[in-house]
């Protein structure tokens, strides 16, 4: 599950989110824009902030690939 998706379905803003799992807003919008890369930590508490269904996967999976 892309993690727009995840925010969308959960009703959570992009700034909520980013302080449920300790990362800046910035960072958690520059990667629904696109404009960041995703390193390990922030990934790792991506995942578990959202129970494991936004994984690694969801960041590298071009558009036109099925989930």
């Amino acid at each position: 599950m892309k993690l727009e998706q995840y925010l969308k379905e959960n009703n959570l803003k992009p700034s909520a989110f980013a302080a449920q799992v300790g990362v800046s807003a910035s960072t958690i919008t520059r990667l629904l824009n696109g404009q960041r890369g995703i390193g390990f930590k922030v990934l790792k508490a991506i995942s578990e902030g959202t129970d494991g269904k936004v994984t690694a996967e969801d960041f590298f999976q071009s558009e036109g690939e099925a989930a």
